[in-house]
Formats: C-alpha cells, structure tokens, sequence
C-alpha cells in the first residue's frame, strides 16, 4: 500500500512540477529580459506580462519539461505558427538557448506551454 501511495504521489509531483523558462526582446539573451516559473501543460499569454510580440530568444531554463512551445496567437491557439525550444540537458547535450530569428520567430510569440 505505502509503494502504491509513493507512486500516486510522484506522479502527481510531476504532473504540476514547474519548469524556468527566459525569454528576451533581443539577441543572445540581451535587451528586456523576462522569467517566468509555470507549471507543465499550462498556456500562459505573454500579454499578461507586457511581452507579447516581442521575445526574440527563449531558453527552456530548468524543471522536468522537455522544452517549451511558443505560439504566434493567444491562448496557445494552434491557428497560427509554433516553434518549439527544446531544453538544455547539458552543455554537451540539448541545444541550449535560440535566438528566434534563425527560426524565422523573432517578435512573433504571443503565448507559451512546456511540455
């Protein structure tokens, strides 16, 4: 039963855990600078912070997500362009931060979710 109650409570632990995702308006992490700590499969909208339209480089910073997708419309609305930043494992491993703009994404996300 305690083996039962361990696992039910892990995976609640990692259903709601938090993940540390940067975002900046310019280039290599320059410029406005914004962090936001939210938990897996929970949409946030940058206009909520004064952001939207205008990161141009994110980072999936830390937690137990997989990396971050950003959205060009609100609420997550899978109407318009998405581009998803996978996390950084390691400096060997994951691809680290990415300026938008190699992606053809810079200034063009409204919202966000870690996955």
């Amino acid at each position: 039963m305690k083996a039962v109650l361990a696992c039910i409570a892990l995976l609640a632990a990692t259903t709601s855990a938090n993940v540390v995702f940067d975002l900046s308006s310019e280039p290599n992490g320059q410029g406005i600078q914004k962090s936001w700590l939210v938990d897996r499969w929970t949409c946030h909208n940058l206009a909520d912070d004064g952001f939207d339209k205008q990161a141009s480089w994110a980072f999936v910073d830390s937690g137990l997500a997989n990396g971050c997708e950003l959205y060009e419309e609100a609420d997550c609305a899978e109407t318009g362009r998405s581009l998803f930043v996978a996390k950084n494992n390691s400096n060997i491993l994951g691809p680290g931060p990415v300026n938008l703009k190699d992606y053809n994404f810079d200034k063009i996300a409204s919202s966000f979710i870690c996955l």
